[in-house]
C-alpha cells in the first residue's frame, strides 16, 4: 500500500467511523441489558401492587361492616348471629373472588415472562 496523504485521511476516517459503531453497538447492548433490568423490576413491583390490594380489599370489606354494625342503633336491631355471619361472609367473599382472579393474573404475567425470555 502507498502512503499517500488521501489514502491514509481516507484510512484515518474509516478507521474513526469504525470505532463510532462500535461504541454505538456497546451502547445498544447496554441500553437493551438496562430495559430487561428495569422490566423485571417492574414485575415485581406490579406482584407486590397486586398483594397489597388483595390485602386492602380483604381488609376493607369487613371494616365497613364492622363500623355500620358498631352504630348503637343498628346493634340493637339486629341479632349477633346475623353480624357475625355477614362479616365471616364479607371476608371469605373476597378471599375466593380474589384466589380466582389471582390465579389468572398469574398465569397472564407468566406468560408475558416467558414471551420476554423466549
Amino acid at each position: 500500500m502507498s502512503k499517500n496523504p488521501d489514502e491514509r485521511r481516507i484510512l484515518g476516517e474509516l478507521l474513526e467511523v469504525e470505532k463510532h459503531e462500535d461504541s454505538m453497538i456497546c451502547s445498544m447492548v447496554k441500553l437493551i441489558e438496562t430495559n430487561q433490568k428495569l422490566g423485571e423490576k417492574i414485575n415485581r413491583l406490579t406482584w407486590i401492587m397486586l398483594v397489597l390490594t388483595w390485602i386492602t380489599l380483604i381488609i376493607s370489606i369487613p371494616n365497613t361492616l364492622a363500623t355500620f354494625f358498631g352504630i348503637p342503633k343498628v346493634s340493637e336491631m339486629l341479632k349477633v348471629e346475623i353480624i357475625a355471619t355477614s362479616m365471616i361472609i364479607s371476608i371469605i367473599l373476597p378471599v375466593t373472588v380474589l384466589l380466582f382472579v389471582g390465579s389468572d393474573l398469574r398465569k397472564m404475567l407468566k406468560r408475558s415472562r416467558d414471551e420476554r425470555t423466549a
